[in-house]
């Protein structure tokens, strides 16, 4: 109880030290992939003097509340600080969930994006098990049922409702095909996510290539401080060396069981295509 009265004294000492200070427009986003790294990335980006991130890492305005009339105004009150730095925001859904391209280049042309890419066999059975996870422990109700829901997001009707026992990652994936066959919803998507190649065009038309930087996660994670001068570069901010740099990963899960030959299988067919074509189109990359 003791824990839990410290936790919630912090966060509205959090809310009241930011309405004091001033607001900010985003200079930059991390817009995905879901399972990527992109928590990692956040953590380590805020650690840079010139960078603030949001508060919470990832707002979900462009994917979620721009359609239950939330205003600029309310969004851009994530990013405060003082100074002339960089502010940014990680939600990583942005770069999957449809019409939200379009909607962040209405309100922020000049904007750079950061994607991570994670191989889409392991990005999908790692959200699985998130997904697992959260049923688990309970925590469906807080962290997926009661947020609010966009016509085509299926993800709780079709992997929570009414169950007594989380589908297996087969079950999972046929729910999907299904909907993938039947033209139905835009969630939940374990294989669509992963198809990258899709999901980059619109922000390559929108923004122009030279304003995205396409990271892989082993890249991330086994080269963090390569990467994270790579970052800093894109963004023509000094570089700081990162010898300081905490590199704990963040939402790093251990499976209770692995990834069936079976199921890899299906999955290295359904994406042996769409992977050849996104590697045509940015080469290689350490994923």
């Amino acid at each position: 109880m003791h824990s839990i009265f410290l936790s919630r004294a912090k966060v509205k000492f959090k809310k009241i030290t930011m309405q004091l200070q001033p607001v900010h427009r985003p200079d930059f986003m991390i817009i995905g992939a879901q399972k990527a790294g992109t928590t990692s990335l956040y953590n380590y980006l805020k650690q840079h003097p010139m960078i603030v991130g949001s508060y919470p890492k990832e707002t979900h305005y462009f994917d979620r509340d721009i359609h239950f009339n939330k205003s600029l105004t309310s969004y851009e009150k994530h990013f405060v600080g003082w100074g002339k730095k960089k502010y940014f925001e990680s939600t990583p859904s942005y770069l999957y969930s449809p019409g939200t391209c379009e909607a962040i280049h209405n309100a922020y042309s000049e904007l750079n994006i950061i994607i991570v890419l994670r191989e889409p066999i392991k990005r999908a059975y790692s959200a699985w098990n998130m997904y697992k996870d959260f049923f688990e422990k309970g925590l469906v109700e807080r962290v997926i049922k009661s947020k609010p829901q966009r016509e085509g997001k299926l993800l709780y009707k079709k992997f929570y409702e009414g169950r007594d026992v989380f589908p297996s990652f087969r079950e999972c994936i046929d729910i999907e095909l299904d909907l993938i066959e039947s033209g139905m919803g835009y969630e939940p998507a374990l294989l669509r996510r992963g198809l990258y190649l899709e999901q980059l065009n619109p922000y390559w038309n929108s923004f122009g290539k030279e304003n995205i930087l396409i990271l892989g996660f082993k890249e991330l994670i086994k080269d963090t401080e390569n990467t994270l001068k790579k970052v800093t570069g894109f963004l023509d901010i000094e570089d700081i060396g990162w010898s300081f740099l905490n590199t704990t990963p963040y939402n790093a899960r251990s499976y209770k069981e692995q990834i069936t030959e079976s199921d890899n299988q299906l999955l290295k067919d359904f994406y042996l295509k769409p992977n050849q074509e996104l590697l045509g189109a940015i080469g290689h990359i350490n994923w």
